[in-house]
């Protein structure tokens, strides 16, 4: 809802970032959903987070219980301005701020980087506005936890993403059956910038794909893969042409693909109808374990490799390590110079992982089902202690 004139209750602005990415349209159906079940007594006016405030959007926020800053990798050194760009002045919003499920962005995901995480000096004083209202503050994952209390923020709780939840499973086990019909595998965003990443790929996809000869096995982009793409903001040439390129790849080897990017509608009707789903896409996983169905991530960055702390499951590392600092951005960029130092073993662990977890019950997908029971538990007291 975004007509201030339609509320007939108090509201929470929200501001969301979705734009193309079928995850980030995950992270707002399920977060509003919440909403709506635990927060009957609040609308919700949806906000984007990538623009300013203007007179009349700044005037529906001071009017609001609560601005929320919800989901993504939104805890980022520009993180205001340039992920929020909110308003000049801090002090003309009167309302509380918080976050929900916001989480880091780090490329090698290592726990030592929480400790040295850079932040800029505006966006230093966001997080501290943020402290000084005093609510608590959802995060996604322990590691981005531990970047705030690294920088002295007291107030951070670990919820999880707000798409973990689905509230037609809390409390139910995993779904298991003897015969996968349909796999779906998820295609990440590391090949675009890496060869290494991008031959891991195409080979844990035809390895999976003949790992289940009688399933319907496609592979699942959740960004666009159409000229379409372009038009959503911040949309990058380079993106669409990595995608198309891989797609190629799969047509000449009589791989079958879908795209679900554009609405959590997509996502959700998709991989409901799927069995199993290995991959690279943290979302793809995150959901399917809110549903109770196995999955299998291949970790690619910091989001993935966070989220074995959070509710565990089966997940695996893509690469070894990755070079760090400003010359292995360019050289990434530029695609001029590997970076990654990506295992040759990764595929055949990919295949022993999947094959014991299904012979032996699914010993490390099953008990997450319980770990993602007990935070909705730290994600509803989130919710209901908003103003």
């Amino acid at each position: 809802m975004n007509n201030r004139e339609n509320m007939n209750k108090p509201y929470y602005v929200v501001l969301t970032g979705s734009k193309n990415n079928a995850g980030d349209f995950l992270i707002k159906h399920r977060a509003f959903k919440l909403f709506k079940e635990l927060r009957s007594d609040r609308e919700i006016i949806d906000l984007n987070a990538w623009e300013a405030f203007d007179k009349n959007a700044l005037e529906i926020v001071n009017n609001a219980r609560a601005l929320i800053l919800l989901g993504g990798p939104a805890l980022q050194k520009n993180m205001y301005p340039g992920i929020y760009p909110l308003v000049q002045d801090l002090k003309t919003i009167s309302v509380p701020i918080t976050m929900m499920g916001v989480g880091w962005k780090s490329l090698s995901g290592d726990w030592s980087d929480t400790r040295t995480y850079d932040l800029s000096s505006t966006t230093l004083n966001l997080l501290e506005r943020v402290e000084a209202d005093k609510l608590l503050v959802s995060v996604r994952d322990y590691h981005t936890l531990n970047v705030l209390q690294s920088h002295g923020l007291t107030n951070g709780i670990m919820t999880g993403c707000p798409a973990t939840y689905d509230l037609n499973f809390i409390g139910s086990n995993l779904t298991e059956k003897a015969n996968f019909n349909k796999v779906a595998f998820s295609l990440g965003v590391s090949f675009l910038y890496s060869k290494a990443l991008d031959d891991q790929m195409k080979k844990a996809v035809i390895s999976t794909k003949a790992s289940f000869p009688k399933a319907k096995f496609e592979v699942v982009f959740h960004h666009g893969t159409t000229e379409g793409f372009l038009k959503t903001p911040s949309a990058k040439k380079d993106h669409l042409h990595g995608h198309k390129k891989f797609i190629e790849w799969l047509n000449a080897n009589n791989i079958d693909y879908v795209d679900i990017s554009g609405s959590a509608e997509n996502l959700i009707n998709y991989y409901e109808q799927c069995d199993l789903h290995i991959g690279y896409r943290v979302h793809a996983h995150i959901f399917m374990n809110s549903i109770s169905k196995p999955s299998v991530l291949i970790a690619e960055d910091g989001r993935g490799k966070a989220l074995k702390d959070v509710f565990g499951g089966a997940i695996l590392n893509a690469f070894d390590s990755v070079g760090k600092g400003i010359l292995s951005k360019i050289f990434r960029r530029l695609k001029i110079f590997e970076t990654f130092s990506v295992s040759p073993n990764l595929v055949t662990e990919l295949e022993d992982v999947v094959r014991y977890e299904v012979d032996k019950g699914f010993p490390r997908i099953a008990p997450a089902r319980s770990v993602i029971d007990s935070n909705f538990g730290v994600m509803s007291d989130y919710i209901k202690n908003l103003p």
